[in-house]
């Protein structure tokens, strides 16, 4: 990605940002259909009891984005769009620079986003148009960029890209 098309990304995200409705911590709307993922830790904005519950609508009112990659247990580059993890951190106001990142399994994960902040880490929700079911890695899957930025192309950050994601905790 040239510099150029991540300044116009960067415009549009903030763009997009600044168009979506303004409202107080205590505001933050309640999910309407299954929970597909609960962020906790520190935020300000939640809709339970220190926790900001989503579903599947609440996400994809979110700005969208897309990446087109390969990883490890694909084949072929797919393309996975959902929301950005900045994001949704952004919109839930988190304070926090480390994450916790759980799966449906109990598999989990720690992010360190001033090490994997400047990156575009996708909170995908469908892959080649389609939503993402259990069997399919999903209903969330954070997918990173591997074949735009090859340095991301280790085991050590294929470790992060953790599907089935059901819960952020934000630490500090």
């Amino acid at each position: 990605m040239n510099i150029n098309s991540l300044w116009k990304r960067c415009v549009s995200m903030m763009f997009a940002f600044c168009l979506m409705p303004q409202v107080s911590a205590s505001e933050l709307e309640s999910p309407q259909g299954r929970v597909l993922l609960t962020v906790s830790g520190k935020i300000e904005r939640t809709n339970a009891a220190g926790e900001a519950r989503l579903d599947r609508q609440m996400l994809s009112r979110l700005p969208q984005s897309s990446v087109t990659t390969l990883t490890p247990w694909t084949e072929q580059p797919r393309r996975y769009e959902g929301v950005l993890l900045s994001d949704l951190l952004q919109y839930l106001q988190v304070s926090g620079h480390r994450i916790k990142a759980s799966a449906l399994n109990e598999y989990f994960t720690y992010l360190d986003l001033s090490e994997l902040g400047r990156y575009p880490l996708l909170l995908a929700t469908r892959v080649d148009g389609k939503q993402m079911r259990v069997r399919d890695k999903g209903p969330i899957w954070l997918i990173l960029p591997l074949s735009e930025f090859p340095e991301l192309d280790e085991v050590k950050y294929h470790e992060k890209m953790i599907w089935q994601l059901r819960h952020l905790d934000v630490l500090e």
